[in-house]
């Protein structure tokens, strides 16, 4: 589900809840009425009042609430000392007094919060007296203080929960960043190694056969510039504030063709690509894992291989079930007494890959070599 839906529905679901709270306080206003526990004034305003405070920001709706709750306890201190014409009291002003506590605890800023829903609690619990003191006044003043209760524990709650939503958005907005620069280091790795591959096989025909330096010294602007643009776009996206910022991979299935065309060791190497299936329909999240193992796996081979001569990219689709297959395998040796495979980086791949729930393996060839092979479904994690 896309923002666009998300925005959409949320507005669709604040249009329903404020129209059933309107008819809920309609309801009860004609009660009220009926009942002549409140005159037409006092609901119109107790409407008014809730009107305001669901619009309200955090700090002035803290403010309303706090002024709110010293009024109401105001009206009992008024009937305590004998005098008539007390704020009336209703079922309309109590459902707009909880529906406020449920508010200012949701949303009010908590300092002001702390303060004003204890007056609202005390001013709606002692408002039944204003009518008569009965029998029932004690049970209907402590269903009240019940409600109330329920109603902040209810605003508490979705406050923590909106206070989670944000901290998981936050979580997921580092970890989207941290992807974002490990990919960064990724790409200039992988353009920065073959521009060095590029340089040092330029001065080692420089002498020999001068003709080859202008076409290495082309191949490396050719890289630089691509470094660059990897950069560039990598900074962007950095530096977009939201955590959906990153809408499409740095590479696609599509570019691994790129890769093969721009791979170099120094030496003649004949490199084999096959692409087969149709990948139209996988994921971005998957494709973009099986270009980074291929890119990964040339890293490797111009790090830490020599004497290859040949180098065999395999990328299919399988039927039963669904995944998408790429396999990187070279017939070099490991330089330095070092395998042609790598380190951090395959372990990255294979996290990776796990958690689109597929597999990864990088091991030797027989007799030399060695093979990098990644399994990940086609739609992603199961």
């Amino acid at each position: 589900m896309n923002n666009g839906t998300n925005r959409l529905l949320e507005r669709l679901v604040r249009s329903v809840v404020w129209m059933a709270g309107l008819g809920i306080l309609l309801g009860l206003g004609i009660v009220d009425l009926y009942l002549r526990q409140a005159g037409a004034p006092a609901i119109l305003l107790a409407a008014l009042v809730a009107t305001i405070m669901w619009r309200l920001s955090g700090e002035a709706l803290g403010t309303g609430a706090l002024v709110l709750g010293a009024v109401m306890l105001l009206a009992t201190m008024r009937f305590s000392s004998g005098l008539q014409e007390a704020l009336p009291f209703g079922l309309t002003v109590a459902a707009v007094t909880l529906m406020v506590i449920g508010l200012t605890a949701w949303r009010a800023e908590p300092v002001r919060a702390a303060l004003a829903i204890p007056l609202l609690l005390g001013g709606l619990v002692l408002q039944p007296l204003q009518l008569s003191a009965t029998r029932i006044t004690p049970v209907v003043s402590l269903a009240l203080a019940l409600a109330g209760v329920i109603a902040g524990a209810t605003g508490l709650w979705a406050r923590m929960l909106q206070a989670g939503r944000r901290r998981q958005a936050i979580a997921d907005q580092l970890a989207q960043r941290t992807s974002i620069a490990s990919d960064l280091h990724d790409y200039v790795a992988h353009h920065v190694t073959g521009i060095v591959v590029l340089a040092q096989a330029a001065q080692s025909v420089a002498a020999k056969q001068p003709q080859a330096v202008l076409p290495a010294l082309e191949r490396i602007e050719a890289a630089g510039d691509e470094a660059m643009t990897a950069i560039r776009r990598m900074v962007a996206l950095l530096h977009e504030p939201g955590s959906q910022a990153r809408l499409t991979p740095m590479g696609t299935i599509t570019d691994i063709a790129s890769l093969a065309d721009h791979f170099t060791s120094g030496d003649d190497v004949k490199v084999r690509l096959r692409i087969a299936g149709d990948f139209d329909d996988v994921p971005i999240d998957v494709q973009s894992a099986v270009h980074r193992v291929v890119m990964e796996a040339l890293t490797n081979v111009r790090r830490h291989a020599e004497d290859v001569r040949a180098l065999e990219i395999l990328v299919g689709r399988e039927a039963r079930p669904d995944a998408v297959t790429v396999e990187v395998s070279n017939d070099g040796r490991g330089r330095d007494g070092l395998s042609s495979g790598g380190g951090y980086g395959l372990t990255g791949l294979r996290d990776r890959a796990v958690a689109l729930g597929g597999s990864f393996t990088a091991g030797p060839r027989t007799p030399e070599g060695w093979t990098v092979r990644a399994r990940i479904p086609a739609g992603g994690p199961r």
